[in-house]
């Protein structure tokens, strides 16, 4: 019996204490990082090598350059990360030269220049156009010649050349008066706006370089003009 009661003793000491596990024992479990993408973990924009990295937008699609614009529909899937972009991923062009914001050194060049590899202009030219008969330029050439009065206060390095132009109604000499006599007026038009005279030249032309036919109506509204260059 007493061998028995022993036998139990080590059999239960064995059942309570060989077999139990502390919860300090217990395996614990790893963390799972669920990727954003179903082909690869997120990552930043440059591992250790220096490669760029792409991004994965919410819904998986990657984002190569970072702009918030999913690959598939990004038609500049290669814009310098930081760069601000359009909704077609694209970096802006707000003076439309030709040269992206990010790398214009002028984002603010007039219309119609034509600008350095640097976005800067070094040559502007456009027309504005007289009305038959009235010595005034149209509403619209006014509002052009506004706008170049601005870009020339914000830029004082540029000069202004002003040439008038006229149909061929009328004789060559009173063309000729006509043509300058109209330069002068534009020229005094600048000069109201703050345009220094130094920065402007005026003459005049009359009718012998038309730009259209003097046979019809559009042709000769189209040679009654004035030009202006504006250049460095």
């Amino acid at each position: 019996m007493k061998l028995l009661s022993i036998t139990l003793v080590v059999t239960m000491m064995v059942l309570f204490t060989g077999c139990s596990t502390t919860p300090e024992e217990m395996p614990q479990a790893k963390p799972v990082h669920h990727s954003s993408s179903p082909q690869m973990e997120f990552k930043t924009a440059h591992d250790d090598s220096g490669l760029i990295i792409p991004t994965y937008l919410e819904n998986g699609m990657a984002d190569k350059d970072h702009d918030g614009i999913a690959d598939g529909t990004d038609r500049c899937e290669d814009t310098p990360i930081g760069v601000e972009v359009d909704s077609d991923g694209c970096a802006f062009d707000r003076d439309q030269d030709g040269v992206k914001d990010y790398e214009d050194e002028c984002p603010n060049t007039m219309a119609h220049a034509k600008v350095k590899a640097n976005g800067c202009a070094d040559f502007v030219s456009f027309n504005l156009y007289y009305a038959p008969r009235v010595n005034e330029i149209t509403p619209k050439s006014m509002l052009v010649l506004e706008k170049a009065v601005g870009f020339l206060r914000e830029h004082p390095e540029y000069k202004v050349r002003i040439t008038g132009h006229t149909d061929n109604i009328g004789d060559d000499a009173y063309n000729l008066k006509l043509s300058q006599d109209r330069a002068a007026d534009v020229l005094k038009i600048f000069n109201r706006k703050g345009i220094n005279f130094k920065r402007l030249s005026a003459s005049g032309k009359g009718s012998s370089e038309p730009i259209e036919s003097n046979d019809t109506d559009e042709g000769r509204a189209l040679n009654r003009r004035i030009e202006v260059e504006v250049y460095l």
